[in-house]
């Protein structure tokens, strides 16, 4: 635990003193990218409750997340359409229901 908290302090840190630029136009595919690792993390501490985690599947499901969620950015962006925020919506919907599953889990451990 304690090499996680370090990794998560000195990833702050680092982020918040290096300056680094990108293009604006790559702005949707950056915050699709975070929310695709974001659901990814969430969903892994949601099965690890449940003792279900897998790995491999975990991985699996990032990279066709991540891949699916960028085709869509990339077509929309090509149709002059914002077909991306279909992606945000999912992986919204998917970030709230494993919340409410961990919230369910640290209720439960408490009440008993």
């Amino acid at each position: 635990m304690f090499y996680v908290t370090a990794g998560i302090i000195l990833g702050i840190i680092a982020g918040l003193n290096f300056n680094v630029g990108y293009n604006p136009a790559y702005a949707v595919y950056i915050s699709l990218s975070i929310l695709a690792l974001i659901d990814t993390i969430i969903n892994i501490i949601s099965e690890n409750l449940n003792s279900e985690v897998n790995i491999l599947k975990s991985g699996i499901l990032l990279i066709s997340d991540l891949a699916f969620a960028l085709l869509l950015g990339y077509i929309g962006e090509q149709l002059g359409l914002p077909i991306y925020l279909a992606a945000i919506f999912a992986f919204g919907n998917n970030i709230y229901k494993n919340i409410r599953v961990i919230t369910n889990f640290v209720i439960q451990k408490y009440n008993k």
